[in-house]
Formats: C-alpha cells, structure tokens, sequence
C-alpha cells in the first residue's frame, strides 16, 4: 500500500482564528502544481484524508479536483495524528491514501513511519509518499519518494 502525507498550501496570515486561515492564491497554485506534476508521473490517491482546518480543506479540494471521484474523509485525528490516526485508519479498508495535515504533525508521523528522527521537514505544499505493509505498518516503510513546493517549478 502507498500512504502519501501532505502539508497544505501556503496559508494567509491573519488575526482571526487559526481553524479558518484560507490559503493564498500562490499557495493554491503551487499544491495544484505539485500534485499536477505527480498525475504525470502516474501517482493516484485512493481516498484523501485531511484535518477538518479550512486550509487543509481548501488543499484536499485541490487533489479531488485533479482526481474527481476520490473519496475524501475529513478526520480531526490528522490534527494529532501520534494519537492513533494510522490504528483509526487501520480498521478501514483503504487503497493507497493521502493524509493532508499540517507541521510539525506530519515529520513527526513521517519520522515513525521510517523508525528515524527529524528525517523530514514539510514545507508548505510538500508531500512524501510512503511504501507501508498496512495500516499501522508492522515494520518500518520505505520512502519512495519526497516533493517539496519547488518540485513544482519542474512542471510549469
């Protein structure tokens, strides 16, 4: 099973509540870039998984428009996901998801995922994609490969 973890886009900055930050133009751009230059390369979700945040929502959006028909659950365990979101997702039968998220949740999550520390940073936009034997895996996954936002240019 693959298991691809993304940030959202880049997020405005803003005095309201941290829940409701939108996405910026550019940081909508640049995650359809990324995920247009990955469709290229023959990557398929199977099911997208996002924190309920409205940012990670708007990023979500952006992988559904690329693959319409994708399922999407929002699951408020993706906030935390060292809280037993891979055991929550193991009941599920799911075929190859992606889990949009947020920092530093997702190094955290992607260190586990490879039995090291501090291997992965996530910008803005950046995802990895993760070779694991289920859901949670039972020995360490295996990276089969990580984009960050500048991965993007290469498809402009």
């Amino acid at each position: 099973m693959l298991l691809t973890l993304m940030r959202h886009g880049i997020a405005e900055k803003w005095a309201g509540s941290d829940a409701d930050r939108q996405l910026t133009e550019g940081g909508r751009r640049i995650a359809s870039d990324v995920i247009r230059g990955l469709r290229g390369g023959g990557w398929m979700p199977g099911v997208v998984i996002t924190s309920p945040l409205t940012r990670a929502r708007q990023t979500a959006q952006v992988v559904l428009d690329a693959y319409p028909g994708t399922p999407l659950e929002v699951m408020p365990e993706v906030l935390r996901p060292e809280d037993g979101l891979l055991d929550e997702l193991g009941w599920r039968e799911l075929i190859d998801p992606i889990i949009v998220g947020h920092e530093p949740s997702l190094s955290r999550l992607a260190a586990d995922l490879l039995g090291a520390k501090g291997v992965l940073s996530f910008q803005p936009a950046a995802l990895a994609c993760f070779r694991v034997d289920g859901l949670p895996p039972r020995r360490p996954a295996e990276l089969l490969f990580f984009a960050p936002p500048i991965f993007a240019r290469c498809f402009k």
